[in-house]
């Protein structure tokens, strides 16, 4: 079989699709084993493209009408898979929140084979500024981007709401411009915010950050989670026992510094494992001087459930991404 063959096997799907066809319809991801890490054999990677793309939801087992894909091997430590971004049946697949998926895939990988253990993937980590962004903003005089800006507005009126309601009134009422997205039912499915006087194309229209843009904990399913907290007063009231029972704990040692020594990083462990919506707020409190500090009141913070990152099928041109193995690592 040639290349070109092949070629035509898998993007044959895409004629049969119902509806509009993808501008951009290969999806492709590598696979690479962390350095220092044995060489599979052919067999296992195999086992490792077909669960990856089970994952992913491109084909999942036992799924005859899924969409076709390739795994190429060309070096000992990686594979290449790519797919048509179309079923076989003609209907559009359903892919969200691949990359999440595959990264756990890939834990379960190298437990089960013994390899290196990559860092899990990060979905609350605070998207930063591009740099057109940051050269607006200097252009402008302005101490910080609109989504820094917004990032700060949205996260504060997230934390205060009690329902979709009040949550964008707290936008409006904090003067960001809120456009919603909502069915034919009227049911709200998403938001995007801009700051007045923030346009684009010469001014002819605002720049729009949708939720999951900002933030990943700000998209409208990881706002709706703050709404109740996850978190008990009996659980809080428990946690503010412990902390004040460590705390005192220490003060009794009777070695002042060792003891204040030994409360920072009592606070640096409480941090570090702290939920990741209050994580980055737990690390900025003030380090405990060679004294112990008064117990800390108890915050009122909710838990949240990790958030579902949702990045979207690659094209041929997008940056290939590293899994190690099978781990993904993007660059």
């Amino acid at each position: 079989m040639t290349l070109a063959d092949l070629a035509l096997l898998l993007d044959a799907p895409v004629q049969a699709l119902r509806g509009p066809r993808p501008k951009e319809h290969v999806w492709h991801v590598s696979v690479r084993n962390a350095p220092g890490d044995r060489l599979l054999a052919d067999a296992e990677w195999a086992e490792v493209a077909a669960g990856m793309v089970h994952a992913a939801g491109i084909a999942e087992h036992g799924d005859e009408q899924a969409c076709r894909w390739v795994a190429v091997r060309h070096a000992g430590d990686h594979v290449h898979i790519a797919a048509t971004f179309a079923r076989q049946d003609g209907r559009h697949p359903r892919v969200r929140g691949d990359i999440p998926a595959m990264h756990t895939a890939a834990r379960a990988f190298e437990a089960r084979w013994g390899l290196t253990p990559m860092s899990p993937l990060d979905r609350t980590a605070r998207r930063r500024p591009v740099t057109g962004e940051a050269e607006k903003a200097a252009r402008r005089g302005l101490a910080e981007t609109a989504r820094e800006s917004l990032q700060r507005t949205v996260r504060t009126a997230a934390a205060l709401a009690h329902g979709d309601t009040d949550f964008l009134d707290r936008l409006r009422d904090a003067g960001v411009r809120v456009r919603e997205l909502r069915d034919d039912d009227g049911t709200l499915l998403g938001y995007a915010v801009a700051l007045p006087g923030d346009r684009a194309d010469r001014g002819s229209r605002p720049v729009w950050f949708a939720g999951s843009t900002l933030a990943y904990d700000l998209s409208l399913p990881r706002v709706r989670e703050r709404y109740e907290p996850l978190a008990t007063p009996a659980g809080w009231a428990l946690a503010e026992h412990r902390i004040r029972e460590a705390a005192g704990l220490l003060g009794r040692a009777g070695q002042d510094e060792g003891a204040g020594a030994a409360l920072g990083d009592l606070l640096a462990v409480a941090a570090a494992h702290a939920p990741a919506l209050v994580r980055p707020a737990s690390r900025r409190r003030p380090t405990p001087s060679s004294r112990p500090p008064a117990p800390p009141a108890p915050a009122p913070w909710k838990a949240e459930h990790g958030p579902a990152g949702a990045p979207r099928p690659a094209p041929w041109n997008t940056p290939r991404a590293r899994p190690g193995v099978a781990a993904p690592r993007w660059r």
